[in-house]
């Protein structure tokens, strides 16, 4: 008689909970409805439509329910963007200065929004949620895949705030021949593997982060390949929607170490599991490896998710599916009761990319990233403010506080501002193999090599090489590695090997620059700007210099395409260290004299900042250890 009693009060407890999700599913697409205004009428249709497929109809009612808020921008500014990317993408990735300086402060922000709810047709949403269920079944993987994960990461025809089109049919009439023709089996991670083995062979995605604008869409995507990580996630979501894969994308807020913030994909396979990928950079494998630091991760959503996370219910914390859960003891926050957030490091203040808690009078952080710098910060009128001091949990499970030591100074030696990047050391190791030639008749007939450029191990901006010739010559040629194109950022000739008597030369003959733009042409490389480079439009082709009379040469300096984050002489600098709730500390400005800067009384164990006052958009915080800087950076 007992059981049968709880057995009632259950079944009446979840009864009042089905009836309350079922009133709010209803008062939402209601809202939608209303919402639309004249087009109602469209919506309506489509649940016409699917009145006798239930699973179909949940589908519609699902889309209904989250379109009351979606919308797109539109405008001519935002038009002229698009143009612009498009005649970009057409020189890859190159364009002159003028015209992408004008569109690159433009903001979309204010455009008008176009609500999908008040334009959307009837048949374009029937189309849509067709071709998403004949995707889904007709591998099997819907199987393998609950009806709310296939509403979550397949059934959206939106990704973003792209005006919408018929992105789905074209994908899959593009893509489907190609996935048939590499694999029919069922193991989605060996179809994606497939997919974008195909890709990384057929289609030249052009990076471009000059402009602010929408999501592009997915028929523009595939028509221009062009834009940021955001685009090339976007195209995969389209891709493998189409295809019937589960999809999503993932990101950090900012990173602890390259400065911006970054997007990937993640796709479901049959397992459940979810398998991150990246178009262009990596193969697709169930252990999955990025050495960029991340701090924290999140997923991004089309629709709103129950558990949110500290940046709203679009965006869904997901660290631990990159990282073993923890939990992080804080020392020396101010305050004793309450929440926080803990940031990251840019020149405009720390950036919160998650929180921490107190509980039983500890500070506690959850599920972070181990050996990169955070700030504990609380929000006040003016902005985020420091609460405590910098800190490093490590891997031994202990926690590295950043506190100043003003009873021992230390003395050091700073070369830059910003760590070195892989990107970087790609780009200055691309022209190791410039070859000097020297010759009196202007022709390549019996030049003497004079040197050869080699990037050394301490990634130093200029190549310094010194030349033994026992001739004079009057003519220079710069050969490029073979192969290549040049890509000089400066080259200095020198008539001694210290390189201190600078010799006056012309620029006898060389190849136009690349798309004959201006702002790449052979002056560039004698302009004494680190950030400018000359920029052949042909490989192979050298250039060369006139000399006017035979002349010794004793020394030459180059400098490659580089970022220019060294310390350069001439720029005004700052050294700040961080001492908790006091914010930054000036350790004075100086003018640098040499490639290096020094400082002679640095509290030990401080987080530290150097400054550039003169240029430069690029600082990165770092510490003083065993007589170097030490950057979050990890170069591998």
């Amino acid at each position: 008689m007992k059981n049968n009693l709880y057995f009632f009060i259950l079944c009446f407890f979840v009864s009042i909970l089905l009836e309350s999700c079922v009133s709010d599913n209803e008062r939402r697409l209601e809202e939608t409805l209303v919402f639309a205004g004249e087009n109602r009428t469209e919506l309506e249709k489509v649940l016409l439509h699917y009145q006798d497929d239930s699973l179909k109809l949940e589908a519609a009612r699902f889309l209904l329910i989250h379109m009351k808020d979606r919308h797109s921008y539109r405008g001519a500014g935002i038009d002229s963007v698009r143009q612009a990317l498009i005649e970009t993408s057409r020189q890859q990735g190159f364009m002159e200065r003028g015209r992408r300086d004008k569109w690159r402060s433009y903001s979309y922000a204010g455009s008008p929004k176009v609500y999908d709810a008040q334009v959307i047709k009837a048949d374009y949403l029937i189309e849509n949620i067709d071709l998403a269920f004949e995707a889904w079944q007709q591998r099997g993987w819907d199987k393998y895949c609950p009806f709310d994960d296939f509403c979550n990461y397949l059934l959206p025809y939106w990704v973003g705030d792209e005006i919408p089109d018929c992105w789905r049919r074209i994908y899959r009439e593009r893509f489907q021949p190609v996935l048939d023709s590499l694999y029919q089996g069922t193991d989605i991670v060996v179809a994606v593997d497939s997919l974008q083995s195909y890709l990384q062979r057929n289609m030249n995605f052009c990076y471009n982060n000059d402009f602010s604008f929408p999501h592009a869409g997915g028929i523009f995507i595939l028509e221009h390949c062009i834009g940021t990580c955001r685009e090339e996630t976007d195209f995969l979501v389209y891709l493998l929607r189409a295809l019937g894969i589960p999809v999503a994308v993932d990101r950090y807020i900012y990173s602890p170490d390259t400065f911006l913030a970054h997007s990937w994909n993640v796709f479901r396979d049959t397992t459940g599991h979810f398998i991150p990928t990246e178009l262009q950079r990596t193969g697709v494998t169930r252990e999955w490896v990025n050495y960029r630091s991340k701090g924290k991760v999140y997923r991004a959503f089309s629709v709103p998710q129950e558990q949110s996370s500290i940046f709203g219910t679009l965006l869904k914390d997901v660290t631990t599916d990159y990282y073993p859960a923890n939990e992080i003891r804080i020392a020396g926050i101010q305050g004793s009761a309450g929440e926080g957030l803990i940031g990251v490091f840019s020149m405009n203040g720390w950036i919160p990319i998650g929180g921490y808690r107190w509980h039983d009078g500890e500070t506690l952080a959850e599920n972070i990233e181990i050996e990169q710098i955070y700030q504990p910060l609380v929000q006040t009128v003016a902005g985020w403010k420091e609460s405590g001091y910098p800190f490093i949990p490590q891997a031994d499970g202990t926690v590295l506080s950043l506190v100043p030591d003003t009873t021992q100074w230390e003395s050091i030696r700073l070369v830059r501002k910003h760590p070195l990047t892989q990107y970087w050391v790609r780009q200055m190791r691309e022209m190791d193999g410039v070859r000097f030639f020297g010759n009196n008749t202007p022709d390549f007939k019996n030049a003497e090599l004079l040197a050869v450029s080699v990037c050394d191990s301490t990634y130093s901006r200029e190549c310094r090489l010194v030349v033994s010739a026992k001739r004079k010559y009057r003519y220079l040629w710069v050969c490029p590695p073979v192969g290549k194109r040049l890509n000089i950022a400066e080259v200095a000739i020198y008539a001694d090997s210290s390189c201190n008597r600078k010799l006056d030369c012309r620029v006898e003959a060389c190849a136009p620059p690349v798309y004959n733009l201006k702002e790449y042409s052979i002056d560039k490389a004698f302009d004494g700007r680190n950030l400018t480079r000359y920029e052949s439009g042909k490989e192979d082709v050298p250039c060369m210099l006139d000399l006017k009379t035979p002349t010794q040469i004793g020394g030459i300096i180059y400098v490659p395409r580089n970022d220019d984050n060294y310390v350069s002489p001439g720029d005004y600098y700052e050294l700040f260290y961080q001492n908790g709730t006091k914010g930054w500390i000036s350790l004075g400005a100086k003018i640098a004299e040499f490639d290096y800067l020094e400082y002679n009384h640095v509290p030990a164990g401080a987080l530290l900042w150097l400054h550039n006052r003169t240029k430069g958009v690029e600082e990165q915080v770092f510490y003083w250890k065993e007589g170097k800087q030490v950057f979050n950076y990890r170069l591998k």
